[in-house]
């Protein structure tokens, strides 16, 4: 399989990606993150916003996490946070999300002409969204771990960190069913261990 980029690319342990690769194995994540946008913008829409205020809003906040979400596929494929674990999805959306947030309130304030986005000042506003970013990025991490997979199985043939994911998770779940299947060996040993104990 060649792997070799047309027009650059980006490195990463596991083989060279072109700019086409690039973007399919950003997809899972800048789905994840638009989704994420345009949920928000439907909460605005129910809670009687104008429409073009909840289309710059639901455009504002999806786009910037799609944005987020590719470089998180990004910082994974080039070997820079490890897979599979909440806390690199939380240490990328504690950065990302606040700035994010904040910028999104602001312009939604200069389109609504008061301060609807952040009553209580930016300060409190940023604070509060270093918060939300942990329960947003257990979200983002969850649906992550459940549909990427799929997606990189999808694309493996073509694309050699997707092909490098799906051999790791195919040796984990060999790792773990191996794991459990000697658990069951240890536990039906003691329950014949017990029987013995008890027979005359």
């Amino acid at each position: 399989m060649d792997t070799s980029p047309t027009g650059g690319g980006i490195s990463t342990p596991w083989g060279q990606l072109s700019w086409p690769q690039v973007a399919e194995q950003s997809a899972p994540g800048a789905a994840i993150g638009l989704l994420g946008g345009v949920i928000a913008g439907a909460l605005l829409a129910m809670g009687g916003l104008s429409l073009p205020l909840v289309v710059v809003a639901t455009l504002g906040l999806s786009l910037p996490l799609a944005a987020g979400g590719a470089a998180y596929e990004i910082l994974l494929a080039k070997g820079r946070l490890p897979m599979g674990t909440l806390s690199s999805a939380a240490m990328v959306w504690v950065v990302l999300f606040p700035p994010i947030r904040v910028v999104h309130a602001v312009v939604i304030d200069l389109m609504a002409g008061d301060p609807v986005a952040v009553p209580h000042g930016l300060l409190s506003f940023a604070v509060y969204q270093v918060l939300v970013a942990v329960p947003f990025a257990i979200g983002f991490w969850w649906l992550h771990e459940n549909f990427a997979p799929r997606w990189w199985f999808h694309i493996r043939d073509r694309n050699p960190v997707a092909n490098h994911f799906i051999r790791v998770q195919l040796q984990y779940a060999e790792a773990a069913e191996e794991q459990k299947a000697l658990q069951e060996q240890r536990r039906a040993a003691k329950a014949r261990a017990r029987r013995s104990s008890r027979e005359p």
